[in-house]
């Protein structure tokens, strides 16, 4: 019976395949079972990554050009992409004359100027530049000393020779002397910004 017994346990493991046999104890630290918590940990990522095609949205938009800012805020800015915080956002109708632009532009040091155009149809007012900064204690705008121009293929230039600040515009500016009302205290009461230079945009529509 003894012998009955040590054959059969001979034979059950004569029948275990070579990986089983060499399979360390469970609780064991061996190299096998830390090789197969990587490849489950590295499964697990893989499967839950995103695919590549995912983070691409919308065609492709980009800025060259260098602005000589003065001012409140000194320095050379331009669109250097990994500083952005947003993509670029622009529009354009060469037939309409109207489109918008939003721009984040860097000086390459840290200094960073988020920039707005709008230029929305006559009738609706005038064109307006916006640009906000933690490096200035408000917005600044202007509706003057800029010229946004593009074609339908998404190529936008803004000529800049502009001084912003923190008044607001007077909305009577267009009228007659005799339909002006009493003229408000539109000067400025904190700090100004200059912006020189010319900006180019590359803003493919979308398809």
């Amino acid at each position: 019976m003894r012998t009955s017994l040590v054959v059969i346990s001979l034979l059950v493991a004569c029948s275990k395949s070579p990986s089983e046999q060499k399979q360390p104890p469970a609780g064991s630290n061996g190299s096998s079972g830390s090789d197969g918590s990587s490849a489950g940990s590295a499964g697990s990522g893989s499967s839950e990554a995103p695919p590549e095609a995912a983070a691409v949205s919308g065609p492709t938009r980009s800025a060259k050009g260098v602005l000589e800012v003065g001012g409140a805020l000194t320095g050379k800015f331009e669109w250097i992409k990994k500083d952005q915080k947003r993509p670029i956002s622009c529009a354009w109708s060469a037939e309409k004359e109207i489109g918008g632009l939003s721009v984040d532009l860097s000086d390459g040091a840290g200094h960073l100027i988020k920039m707005t155009i709008d230029v929305p149809p006559t009738e609706l007012g005038l064109p307006r530049l916006d640009v906000v900064s933690k490096d200035l204690p408000g917005p600044l705008k202007t509706s003057l000393g800029f010229n946004m121009s593009g074609d339908d293929a998404g190529n936008i230039e803004v000529k800049f020779d502009a001084t912003l600040t923190d008044a607001v515009a007077d909305p009577d500016a267009g009228k007659t002397p005799a339909k002006k009302a009493p003229k408000k205290d539109d000067k400025p009461s904190g700090p100004t910004v200059t912006i020189k230079g010319t900006l180019e945009v590359t803003c493919p529509p979308r398809k």
